[in-house]
């Protein structure tokens, strides 16, 4: 997931963040998901639901979360207990 998005990031401003990834094993499905997501990505939220969607089926982690719908969040959930 980092080598996507410092590689996407790093294409928008113009910086190579990938030298620390360069010599690990994650670089061939880093490279095929920042490609996925760069030919595919719709800038409005359905594009973003349908991306994270991709990237957690991707990863086999889809499991590891689930969406409220924002009725269902408590009125003080930005508050510190």
């Amino acid at each position: 997931m980092n080598y996507a998005f410092f590689r996407i990031i790093g294409y928008h401003i113009g910086t190579n963040f990938l030298a620390p990834y360069n010599q690990t094993p994650f670089v061939r499905r880093g490279k095929d998901l920042a490609a996925y997501t760069t030919a595919n990505y719709l800038d409005n939220f359905e594009g973003d639901i349908s991306m994270i969607g991709y990237w957690t089926d991707y990863f086999n982690i889809s499991k590891w979360y689930r969406w409220a719908s924002f009725e269902d969040i408590p009125y003080d959930y930005l508050e510190t207990h």
